[in-house]
């Protein structure tokens, strides 16, 4: 136990302080978790991965049968049994009554008092975290900016933090840390996760650990409890090295659907604006007293654009395509992956910019009119 907090560490970006205590707590709550030991078949590993995945997407845990649907690798009472195995090992928890996931670290379907949205996820759902290192662990793992809202475990002051590239951009207020329990009775999420909250200042997680029956553990600062929360969720949706699976699961876009839809899109606007300009260059040019017989750079211009007005159905046609894939990739539900393929789980969430897509839209409509509504204006 110690009062922390390394001077002016709060002015600015903070990223994972290691720090000698920061280090040793990171060693005992991997020691305690024990998942690096554990030996999970296929099934098990596919499982855990899809639970963790959708959780974000969904702001809650897959139920038992989405689960059934999504991996179409086995029976219910075969899956019920896999997470039977998975919370044995402490890697999730499942509700006595329901048998259904309550807590899949560093998740929880249970409200508790860490709430962390993705505001640069267009897909995710706010989700509470488990604890207060699991909260700062969360962006460490999904790999997706966050804010945290959470209050002091001793006066309930809000707290807010943002973390953006894994480094806490701010946090308020700036005397905030970490109390990180350290005794574990049963699974960590009914006894060391309700010990490591958040605390607006050092003195209060004193004050509460004074209060609290033999409450061992540290105050930790926000780089420090980043550092821990980094070491224990960074890599649990990495792969191991070589693995392959031949069990689907449902993942999010990839990068790859984000540009052909940007492409796409940059494709249908072109196309809108040839099916435009093959129809409005001619009459521009006649107003600029470019007629039969003009010679001259503008005269070809003017040329090449009457013999592409032929053409106009098809460009129109190809506007309309492109721009409707498009909408469909944009829209579209998560593909169906392998889930130890890293770009498959990996739940970055990358979408591409849905409102500039309806803004592209907007300006190919209006090149595909274009024709109509300066009839309409040159008539008036």
């Amino acid at each position: 136990m110690r009062l922390p907090v390394e001077s002016g560490e709060q002015r600015g970006a903070t990223g994972p302080v290691a720090t000698e205590t920061a280090t040793q707590l990171l060693s005992l709550a991997k020691s305690m978790l024990g998942w690096e030991s554990a030996q999970l078949d296929r099934k098990a590993e596919t499982v855990r991965r899809y639970v963790l995945t959708r959780y974000p997407q969904l702001g809650r845990a897959p139920t038992r049968q989405e689960i059934v649907d999504a991996l179409h690798g086995g029976s219910a009472d075969e899956i019920q049994a896999t997470l039977a195995r998975l919370h044995e090992l402490d890697m999730l928890c499942l509700d006595s009554e329901s048998q259904e996931i309550r807590v899949a670290y560093p998740f929880s379907s249970v409200p508790t008092r860490h709430l962390v949205r993705f505001p640069g996820w267009d897909d995710a759902a706010p989700v509470y975290a488990q604890c207060a290192v699991d909260a700062l662990g969360i962006p460490c793992m999904v790999r997706q900016d966050v804010s945290i809202a959470s209050s002091c475990a001793h006066c309930a002051e809000p707290v807010a933090i943002k973390i953006e590239g894994g480094v806490i951009e701010t946090a308020a207020p700036p005397t905030t840390v970490v109390w990180a329990g350290t005794t574990r009775t049963g699974y960590a999420a009914d006894s060391v996760c309700p010990t490591i909250n958040f605390f607006c200042a050092p003195d209060h997680a004193m004050a509460w650990r004074q209060q609290q029956r033999d409450a061992a553990g540290h105050v930790l600062s926000l780089g420090e409890a980043l550092y821990v929360g980094k070491g224990i969720f960074e890599d649990l949706l990495r792969p191991p090295p070589g693995a392959v699976s031949s069990v689907s699961t449902t993942a999010p876009p990839s990068v790859t659907a984000t540009t052909a839809t940007t492409a796409g899109a940059a494709g249908g606007l072109l196309a809108a604006f040839l099916a435009s300009i093959c129809c409005i260059g001619p009459v521009v040019f006649a107003a600029l007293g470019v007629g039969v017989g003009a010679t001259g750079f503008l005269a070809d211009t003017a040329g090449v654009l009457k013999a592409l007005l032929p053409y106009r159905p098809v460009f129109v046609g190809l506007a309309a395509l492109l721009i409707g894939v498009s909408f469909y990739l944009a829209y579209r539900k998560p593909a169906i992956g392998h889930a130890a393929c890293q770009t498959c789980v990996s739940v970055s969430g990358a979408r591409p910019n849905r409102l500039l897509l309806w803004i592209i839209a907007g300006l190919a409509a209006a090149l595909v009119l274009a024709p109509y509504w300066l009839e309409l204006a040159v008539g008036s």
